[in-house]
C-alpha cells in the first residue's frame, strides 16, 4: 500500500512543468494544497478545512466533529518577457524578469465546540507579483514586489440544518517596491479585513456566497519624488494600497457516481476600479472557477479549471497612487504621463494570464492523515501594453498534510 501511495504521488509531483496563475495580485484559493487541484473552487463547498479558513467562513461548519491541522506549501514560478521600443526609454529592450520564484505556505486549524459552532485558525499568502528588469541596458531598471501574508481567525455557525453563517478577520502584513530600483525600496504595512458568508445545503447541492472587504494598507516613504514633495518635507512619498472588495457565489453537487463525484463551481467579483492604487493600472475581473472531485476509495482524483480576464486598464491617467513624478537614476525627476503609466503597467504589474488549468491527488494515509498534492497552469497570453510587449506565464505545485482529530 504504502508502494502505491508513493508512486501516485510521485508521479503527480514530477509531472511536466505546466504554468499556473493568481487574479490580478491576488491568489484566493488557488495554491491551497488540495483546492489548487480543483482551480480554487470552494465557495459553497470545500474539500480541506484550509479552504474554509481563507475562503468562506460559513463553510467552517462543514468540519464539525473534533480538530484538524493542515500543513503544506506551493513553489510558484513566474516566467514573464517583455519588450519595449524604446518609445518611453529612448532605447529598445527586451529581457526576461528575473523575480521568478516564490514558496507559499499553507497552516491552518479547524476545531469545533459542538456539532453547530466551528472555528477557523490559519496563516497564507492573499497577494503576491513581482517583476526584475534591472541591469537591463536602456530600461531603466524597472523592479517590483508586493507580498502580502494574512492571518486569519473566524467563526462559522449552523443556524438550522441547512443553512450556515460564517465570519472571518484577516489581519495582513504587506512588503512593496515599485517602479525603478533608483528610486523605490522594500516598505511595509499592516491592515484588516473582514469576510462574511452564508452556505445553504439542499441534500446533494449546496450554495455558498461570501461579501470580503477591501484591505487597505499604508506604504511608508514609498517611492522617490526625485526632489522635495513640499517645502520642509523629504522626496519620499507614502501611499495607500488597497486589495480589492470582492463578491462571491458558489454552487457544488455530489450526487453522481453514488456521492463520490464532487462538483463545485463559483464566480468572484473583484473589485480593481475602487481599490486605492490597482485603479490605476487594472479594471475590475470576474473569475470564473469550476472544479471536481473523485473519491476511489482511500484515493481523491482532482480537475479544475479558471478563466479570469486579463485585468490591465486601457486608458490610464498621469500618476501612481497619487505619485506624479519619480526620481531617475543618476539624478533628476521623471514625470509621469499616460504613456508612463502603461510602461510601469507592463514592467510592475503584468498579471495578464487569463486561462488556468489544474489537477490534483489525495490519498488518505491513515485514519487520522491525509496527503493532498497538485500542479497547475495558465496558458502563456502576449499584451501590448503601450510601448511594451509582454509576455507572462507561471506554474506551481503544491503538498501538504492535514491531521483530522475526531
Amino acid at each position: 500500500m504504502k508502494r502505491i501511495v508513493y508512486t501516485l504521488a510521485a508521479t503527480l509531483l514530477a509531472a511536466p512543468v505546466a504554468h499556473a496563475a493568481n487574479y490580478g495580485t491576488d491568489l484566493n484559493n488557488s495554491m491551497l494544497p488540495a483546492t489548487g487541484g480543483m482551480g480554487g473552487a470552494s465557495v459553497a463547498r470545500t474539500i480541506e478545512g484550509a479552504a474554509a479558513v481563507f475562503g468562506n467562513p460559513a463553510t467552517l461548519t462543514e468540519y464539525n466533529q473534533g480538530t484538524s491541522f493542515s500543513f503544506g506549501a506551493t513553489y510558484y514560478n513566474v516566467d514573464v518577457e517583455a519588450s519595449h521600443n524604446g518609445g518611453d526609454t529612448g532605447v529598445p529592450w527586451s529581457a526576461e524578469s528575473k523575480a521568478d520564484e516564490y514558496l507559499v505556505p499553507t497552516i491552518a486549524i479547524t476545531h469545533a465546540f459542538n456539532p453547530q459552532l466551528v472555528v477557523g485558525l490559519g496563516l497564507t499568502a492573499q497577494s503576491g507579483i513581482g517583476s526584475d528588469f534591472r541591469d537591463t541596458p536602456g530600461s531603466l531598471d524597472p523592479d517590483s514586489e508586493l507580498l502580502v501574508f494574512m492571518a486569519n481567525a473566524g467563526v462559522g455557525y449552523k443556524v438550522t440544518d441547512n443553512l450556515s453563517l460564517g465570519a472571518m478577520a484577516t489581519i495582513a502584513n504587506g512588503f512593496l517596491q515599485m517602479g525603478l530600483s533608483a528610486n523605490t525600496a522594500s516598505t511595509h504595512g499592516f491592515g484588516i479585513r473582514g469576510t462574511f458568508g452564508a452556505k445553504y445545503d439542499m441534500g446533494a447541492t449546496s450554495v455558498g456566497a461570501y461579501y470580503r472587504s477591501p484591505l487597505k494598507i499604508e506604504y511608508d516613504d514609498f517611492v522617490d519624488n526625485g526632489g522635495p514633495i513640499g517645502p520642509g518635507q523629504g522626496n519620499f512619498w507614502s501611499v495607500d494600497v488597497e486589495q480589492p472588495q470582492e463578491f462571491a457565489v458558489g454552487v457544488a453537487n455530489n450526487s453522481l457516481m453514488g456521492g463520490n463525484l464532487l462538483i463545485s463551481a463559483d464566480i468572484i467579483y473583484k473589485d480593481w476600479s475602487s481599490a486605492d492604487l490597482y485603479k490605476d493600472f487594472y479594471r475590475d475581473q470576474t473569475v470564473f472557477a469550476v472544479g471536481a472531485q473523485l473519491t476511489t476509495g482511500a484515493a481523491k482524483w482532482r480537475i479544475g479549471y479558471s478563466y479570469a480576464r486579463d485585468p490591465i486598464k486601457r486608458s490610464v491617467g498621469s500618476s501612481i497612487g497619487g505619485v506624479p513624478s519619480m526620481g531617475l537614476p543618476g539624478g533628476g525627476t521623471l514625470t509621469l504621463t499616460p504613456s508612463l503609466v502603461q510602461y510601469f503597467q507592463a514592467t510592475n504589474t503584468e498579471a495578464i494570464w487569463e486561462d488556468q488549468i489544474s489537477a490534483g491527488f489525495g490519498y488518505q494515509l491513515t485514519d487520522k492523515i491525509s496527503l493532498d498534492s497538485h500542479v497547475a497552469f495558465a496558458l502563456k497570453n502576449k499584451d501590448d501594453i503601450g510601448n511594451t510587449e509582454v509576455e507572462a506565464s507561471t506554474w506551481q505545485v503544491g503538498a501538504g498534510l492535514t491531521w483530522s482529530f475526531k
